[in-house]
């Protein structure tokens, strides 16, 4: 069985997901025996009214003391449980791992309803629609948030004082445009140029970060917090040599472990620069932690890691592993998304993985994928009951030439001319193809093809 098959396979199956509930109540029963670990803990606000059987509150709106239960958290495990607490308080905290791991459920299950209404409202033609109503609004925010990042690498690199206010507008602006339609800018998160790596490798991971976000349900708060924590991550890069960083060659170990010091460059900046978050500058020091403790710079285990970094972990390596760099070619999405699985137990946190992976689908938004009968597509959209079918436009014909772009469902069973049934032959790294994927992406006025 092919990694695609299984991954399918994983992510069709209601007992994997359970798994991810499942973690989330071993996580619990470690932090019992460890109470230290609420410290660390991200923690979600909540009307006791909005409580949901398998959260774990953390904190009340009143001393513990006042309430009539033997430790200070609660998991709730009956209707019961909320009704003690409803007695007593009006909001409380949950732990932010309790309550993703409750909401995700929902995603999947409680929302079933949601999401075939959904399906059956929308298709390839609507889906299109939808994305190029919001480009030219993706596209300004995209546009002024780039520019901005050029300002604070270029502060950063000379160690001057940073703008973060102008930061934290762009970022609203981002998260703005994905609220209204997340695909418009995963899908410009697509335009890459290898010479720009870090500053567009730090927008990328502020919008790959905002919208996984999004797809956790975190409010808008969290969302700006999040959106800043992916784009100021790397800027500690703006003081290590660029010769060392534009090396083509293979370093030295002396190279990587300066190289490495980026994380600690960029937490020293980011704590006495400007009024930036606790959460930024942790992020941007530990994004390469690993959960086992091997990462780096201080190879810290999971307990010190804040829900932030370790979502920042996971779509900055899915960048990275998805782009050119100097020293070597991107590699197709789904080939970043079978690294992610595999290492998801000993590298990331497995229910965000998990969880990113629901989110991106085998093929996401925005990447190329060669069709049986030879033409290339990009992904408009995934199809959450068949994700190896998703929502594509037709980029070229069966020569690999340009042609006015076609919207086709793949779940449909579409044909071509020939009658030949389009399906996905394997995604393409954005250097497979001998186009403009730029021009590509943000032309407009498609044709049209719904089954």
């Amino acid at each position: 069985m092919s990694f695609l098959d299984k991954i399918t396979q994983w992510m069709r199956k209601g007992e994997h997901r359970d798994s991810i509930h499942e973690s989330a109540h071993q996580y619990q029963s470690t932090k019992e025996t460890n109470p230290k670990l609420h410290q660390n803990l991200e923690k979600k606000k909540l009307k006791v009214t909005d409580l949901q059987i398998g959260m774990t509150v953390i904190q009340l709106d009143r001393p513990w003391t006042e309430v009539p239960v033997d430790f200070q958290e609660i998991t709730i495990h009956t209707r019961s449980d909320i009704a003690l607490l409803q007695k007593y308080c009006e909001e409380v905290y949950v732990d932010y791992l309790s309550y993703t791991s409750v909401t995700s459920d929902n995603l999947f299950h409680s929302k079933k309803q949601k999401r075939t209404q959904h399906k059956q409202a929308s298709n390839a033609k609507q889906t299109s629609l939808a994305l190029r109503a919001e480009l030219p609004k993706a596209k300004k925010a995209f546009d002024r948030s780039l520019k901005h990042i050029h300002q604070v690498l270029e502060q950063v690199a000379q160690d001057s004082q940073i703008d973060i206010e102008a930061a934290r507008e762009v970022v609203a602006d981002c998260v703005d445009s994905i609220l209204r339609n997340d695909i418009a800018m995963f899908w410009l998160s697509k335009i890459k140029n290898q010479d720009e790596y870090t500053a567009e490798h730090c927008l990328r991971v502020g919008i790959l970060a905002i919208t996984f976000g999004k797809y956790l349900q975190l409010d808008r708060a969290q969302l700006e917090l999040l959106g800043l924590c992916g784009m100021l991550h790397d800027v500690g890069k703006m003081q290590i040599p660029t010769t060392i960083l534009n090396k083509t060659t293979p370093l030295t170990q002396d190279e990587f472990d300066l190289i490495k010091q980026h994380t600690v460059l960029g937490y020293n900046y980011l704590s006495s620069h400007g009024e930036v978050a606790t959460e930024v500058s942790q992020a941007a020091y530990n994004h390469h932690e690993h959960l086992s403790g091997e990462g780096y710079p201080r190879q810290i285990t999971d307990e010190s890691l804040s829900i932030y970094d370790r979502m920042i972990a996971i779509v900055d390596s899915y960048d990275a592993m998805t782009s050119d760099r100097c020293y070597r070619l991107g590699m197709p999405a789904s080939q970043a998304v079978s690294i992610l699985y595999n290492e998801q137990h000993h590298h990331y946190d497995s229910q965000l993985v998990q969880l990113f992976i629901q989110m991106v689908g085998i093929y996401p938004v925005g990447s190329l994928v060669k069709i049986s009968n030879g033409q290339i597509a990009v992904v408009l959209s995934t199809n959450e009951d068949h994700k190896l079918e998703p929502v594509v436009e037709l980029l070229t014909d069966h020569y690999r030439k340009l042609i006015q772009p076609v919207a086709v469902d793949l779940s449909k069973q579409v044909t071509d001319s020939y009658g030949n049934m389009l399906k996905i032959k394997r995604s393409l790294a954005d250097h497979e193809v001998d186009f403009d994927l730029k021009a590509v992406l943000l032309r407009s006025s498609p044709s049209y093809q719904v089954a």
